[in-house]
Formats: C-alpha cells, structure tokens, sequence
C-alpha cells in the first residue's frame, strides 16, 4: 500500500477511533493507558517512508482497534456485574 493520501486517511481514522474507543474504556487509568499508548505509536510511526511497515503499522491499529472495543466492552461489563469484587493487596 503506497503513501498515499488514502493511507494517511486510513491512519488518522484509525487513530481517531482508537482515542474514542479509549473513552469507552470502564475506568481512567484505562483510558489514559489506551491514549497514550496510541500517541506514542503514532509518533513513533509518522515518518515512516517504507510501504511495507506502513501497511504493517495500520493493519496493527486495525487490530488494536478490535481489541481495545472488545476489551472496553468486556470490561464495562464485568464492572457492573454486582458479583465482580476486586482485591487490592
């Protein structure tokens, strides 16, 4: 997948739906987590010149992407569940 101006859209969608999928997440240290783990990434990657580690880079923010909307649906759930207890030792 070349650089193109389609690929630099496909990454900023990619990075403005992880931000959002961020919030979704059940607690702030989460949230904080996922944001920053996707500016750093981002960062890390905005230079990049090489079509191969492009497209490498936004297959995995794709998948990112599923796990963090699984993880924040999986988690809200568990934190609602009156049975869910958490041991802080």
């Amino acid at each position: 997948m070349p650089a193109t101006a389609a690929t630099r859209a496909k990454a900023l969608s990619l990075y403005r739906k992880l931000l959002r999928g961020a919030m979704k997440m059940p607690t702030p240290n989460r949230q904080n987590f996922v944001i920053r783990k996707t500016r750093v990434e981002y960062k890390a990657s905005m230079h990049l010149t090489d079509d191969k580690a492009i497209d490498l880079c936004i297959r995995h923010a794709d998948t990112s992407l599923d796990t963090v909307l699984v993880q924040a649906e999986h988690l809200s759930k568990l934190m609602k569940d009156p049975n869910y207890q958490v041991d802080i030792y």
